[in-house]
């Protein structure tokens, strides 16, 4: 059976997340969040598929879903400055969370975050990100992690370019555009992301922020918005290097980027859905897979279906919640380490993050 769940968000972006729920397998929206009731039941009514009755259950708390509804799980797709509050709200409410990156902007909101947590430690926390899931990404992780791979990493790279408006509309509060640090948290963390699924957390991480000022793109005030180049070095002295900008005029891959791997027994390449695994010098696999899914709704579907067997039967749920959380805490150390222009060791940055 899938599992009840609150849905906060019902316009723009949250949306076709909506959608992504109700095309899912194992999660059930029977409520949902958001503060303009208006434009939110506009939002659901336009729903394929969207459970009958939908749009009369619209609420503006996840207080007031959970008393009215048997929920098990809640999916939070807010702005990204309340994040931090509304995962408390959920966990202590006795609901497994999952909230698009990122969950929180400071050190402070993860502390809380992680406070809550550990107050309901049977609960799953999960920072949602959607791009780890699409088949190119599986595959590249495959060939990273499993045997008939390029075994032991040596060294990587990865390289983002692309022009982002972060002015989405003439009455946008984007908080990228607004809030320090987020190219790190947010344009950044789809990559990064990607290479924590794969290969765990590095040893350590020097980090640069790029103080382009671009009032056309919405790159202001804000410190850390315009991209950054960070350095990481694993525990086996494998070191890994990220470029990434959204002040760029072109980028042929979107969101995905460049990638390549050097390892012992082979090296992969990908540049978006495209990838390609090097053994004994010669081209082993060549393959085109499907990378970023249009709205990146099937990209949300698989993410929520995962999310629901992390729930209902255990899988992979480890994995899931802790290196989504990871994830945010070397976006942080990428952060630290630019702001104090220092090396950070990211094992003790973590402990610091988890700490009570």
């Amino acid at each position: 059976m899938p599992i009840p769940t609150i849905h906060v968000g019902c316009t723009h972006f949250a949306h076709g997340r909506l959608q992504a729920q109700v095309n899912s397998h194992g999660l059930e929206p029977v409520a949902c969040v958001d503060i303009n009731l208006e434009a939110a039941r506009d939002g659901v009514s336009s729903i394929n598929g969207a459970p009958e009755g939908l749009t009369e259950r619209i609420y503006t708390t996840i207080t007031e879903a959970k008393a009215k509804h048997d929920a098990q799980a809640c999916l939070i797709y807010a702005s990204t400055t309340v994040h931090a509050k509304l995962i408390v709200e959920s966990l202590n409410l006795g609901m497994h969370t999952l909230c698009v990156k990122p969950i929180a902007t400071t050190q402070a909101e993860f502390h809380d975050i992680i406070q809550a947590h550990k107050a309901n430690p049977g609960l799953m926390l999960v920072q949602g990100q959607n791009k780890r899931w699409n088949p190119a990404a599986a595959k590249m992780r495959e060939w990273l992690r499993e045997a008939g791979g390029i075994g032991e990493m040596l060294a990587g790279e990865c390289r983002f370019w692309i022009r982002q408006n972060l002015y989405t509309g003439p009455d946008s509060r984007q908080p990228d555009a607004y809030v320090d640090g987020l190219f790190f948290h947010a344009g950044c963390s789809h990559q990064l992301d990607q290479l924590v699924a794969a290969k765990g957390l590095p040893k350590y991480v020097t980090a640069h922020v790029h103080n382009r000022r671009d009032p056309e793109l919405g790159q202001i005030e804000a410190w850390g918005t315009a991209g950054g180049n960070a350095l990481m070095e694993y525990a086996n002295g494998a070191p890994f290097s990220y470029a990434g900008t959204r002040a760029g005029h072109a980028g042929p891959f979107g969101w995905s980027g460049s990638w390549s791997f050097h390892g012992e027994d082979g090296d992969l390449r990908r540049d978006g859905g495209h990838l390609q695994l090097f053994q004994l010098g010669k081209n082993v696999e060549d393959l085109t897979l499907q990378d970023l899914h249009a709205g990146l709704i099937e990209d949300d579907r698989l993410q929520f279906d995962a999310f629901a067997q992390g729930i209902a039967n255990g899988t992979d749920r480890d994995w899931i919640q802790d290196t989504t959380l990871g994830t945010w805490i070397l976006m942080e150390a990428c952060n630290e380490s630019a702001r104090t222009h220092e090396r950070v060791d990211v094992e003790v940055f973590a402990k610091k993050m988890l700490a009570k």
